[in-house]
């Protein structure tokens, strides 16, 4: 895109155009605290349910290292590792539907905000990057104060909702020393869920915030100046004043070969003072007569004299005029114009004839 100045003001919305083209650099409004929120929270669901099972089997490979483990002294370190390699496999195992379900979050929430995208341009290395100066702007910059402040207002909001929440737990933590150790880790996973669920919630909804707040600066930093938005529809359409231009030509040969027309034509049928209309019948070329040439107002004006100066006969015909200048050049006249233009050029060639 063209460079602008200080003094051009960035008015306009972005084209479909420069839109694309901030795609392809990986340019997108896209929220990092949602994403991570959104993680956080599926983290939090999966944890919840899947926990038992986790702990379940965490604590069969427990049992079973440490019931075999003399016999696995006693084989040597071959079978140590082995059996290592087995377990580790085995936990692996365990462990990989909720890896994939944290993975496949992840993918969800970034295709809801940008859609299907690869851009290898932001892994670019650039060497403005690494210079000082623009990193110290970049350090006091608008982008940075926003997410220094969407930083505290985090930590205050979440700081706040936690303590709330312990607060509301407060006699259950206090009686958590005279419970029996199994009821007391249940009520302290039980508390720490109901803090993570609420945290979770709470940033999913600053994150639908920032969200909110990253689409609108994206379209704020791809807004053109008036002069891009005319640069762009010059190479995209062309220049206007040449286009202009192409189409006056067009239109001054097409009168050129019109008024060329009339000298050979056989009749020219007026309104009589706003149109007229050329028609031509060669009988070895056309199966009907066609319009060879037609004009409104002046162009009509200047076809009568050039039928005058020929001695083409000019007919008055107020109806047939206007159905004929509906058709195109060299179109022939349809069916229904037939008997109507047959009268016509059947009286010119009576008069030629005794003429």
């Amino acid at each position: 895109m063209p460079e602008t100045t200080d003094k051009e003001e960035r008015t306009e919305s972005a084209t479909p155009r420069r839109r694309e083209e901030a795609r392809k650099k990986g340019q997108v409004a896209k929220s990092q605290d949602l994403t991570s929120a959104f993680m956080f929270l599926i983290g939090l669901v999966v944890v919840r349910y899947a926990f038992p099972a986790i702990l379940s089997e965490l604590a069969d490979i427990t049992r079973y290292w440490s019931f075999d483990s003399r016999y696995l002294i006693r084989d040597g370190g071959n079978s140590i590792i082995r059996h290592m390699m087995s377990n580790t496999g085995h936990l692996a195992l365990v462990l990989a539907p909720y890896g994939l379900i944290m993975i496949a979050s992840a993918l969800l929430i970034n295709y809801v905000q940008v859609g299907f995208l690869i851009s290898g341009e932001a892994l670019t290395p650039k060497l403005e990057r690494l210079d000082p100066i623009k990193g110290m702007t970049r350090l006091f910059s608008k982008r940075t104060l926003v997410a220094f402040t969407q930083s505290l207002l985090k930590i205050i909001v979440v700081g706040y909702m936690l303590y709330i929440t312990m607060m509301g737990e407060k006699d259950a933590i206090m009686g958590l020393a005279d419970m029996p150790m199994k009821i007391g880790i249940s009520q302290i996973a039980r508390i720490m869920f109901k803090m993570g669920i609420r945290a979770a919630f709470l940033l999913f909804g600053l994150g639908l915030v920032d969200y909110a707040y990253q689409r609108w600066e994206y379209e704020q930093s791809i807004k053109m100046t008036k002069q891009e938005v005319k640069e762009e529809l010059k190479q995209s359409e062309g220049d206007p004043l040449v286009k202009s231009r192409i189409r006056s030509i067009q239109r001054e040969m097409t009168m050129s070969r019109m008024m060329s027309e009339i000298p050979d034509a056989d009749v020219v049928i007026t309104n009589p003072t706003h149109l007229a209309v050329a028609l031509k019948y060669d009988i070895e070329k056309d199966s009907a007569p066609r319009v060879c040439a037609k004009g409104k107002r002046l162009i009509a004006e200047r076809m009568k004299e050039i039928a005058r100066e020929h001695n083409i006969p000019i007919i008055e015909d107020k109806p047939l005029a206007q159905e004929l200048y509906k058709l195109k050049l060299d179109q022939e006249i349809p069916t229904i114009l037939y008997q109507a233009v047959a009268e016509i050029l059947s009286r010119i060639y009576n008069m030629r004839d005794n003429g």
